[in-house]
């Protein structure tokens, strides 16, 4: 082999390195934020990734619901969990608010802290917000006769966005 030949191959992966080098690097940091919590009116907001919910204590419960054709087994961390993560204590109101700007007012005493649960998963996998996802706020509405309400069913945002504790007085739009 002449020298001329060597030199393509190496003026190509010398090239490749320099390419590579100024790219970003894959890392976590990266990830897509799935969830902005607004704790406060004057605190930044906290944005969450699939991987820092997946991080939290998991609540999971097989459940039917109005939206699906069979049961499915969801999980993810309970907002309460979300909320004491984010560094707020689930004391006010809380604004639940969809990719389409649909939002409904979970009332304090509504939040367990098993239920509901900001599922990430349905039956062990992510799904797309063609299935109602990434998020979806879900309540065990198999477990009883309580959780088969009408303020239960419309506070169940699916593809949530966004969770912004409401300051004392804001008038709140309960399952609106």
């Amino acid at each position: 082999m002449s020298q001329k030949s060597l030199a393509i191959p190496f003026v190509l992966a010398l090239l490749g390195t320099i390419v590579l080098s100024w790219s970003d690097p894959v890392s976590a940091d990266n990830a897509p934020v799935v969830l902005t919590v607004q704790v406060s009116e004057t605190a930044d907001p906290i944005e969450l990734t699939d991987a820092d919910l997946m991080a939290m204590d998991q609540q999971s419960f097989v459940t039917s619901t109005l939206w699906t054709k069979q049961d499915h087994q969801f999980s993810g961390p309970s907002l309460h969990h979300v909320l004491v993560e984010s560094g707020a204590e689930p004391t006010v109101p809380v604004k639940l608010i969809a990719a389409n700007d649909y939002s409904a007012t979970l009332e304090p005493e509504m939040i367990g802290e098993e239920y509901p649960i900001i599922a990430n998963r349905i039956d062990g996998a992510p799904y797309s917000i063609r299935e109602k996802g990434p998020l979806w706020v879900m309540f065990p509405f198999d477990k009883g006769p309580e959780y088969n309400t009408e303020l239960h069913y419309g506070l169940s945002v699916w593809q949530l966005t966004d969770i912004v504790l409401e300051a004392p007085g804001t008038p709140s739009e309960s399952g609106a």
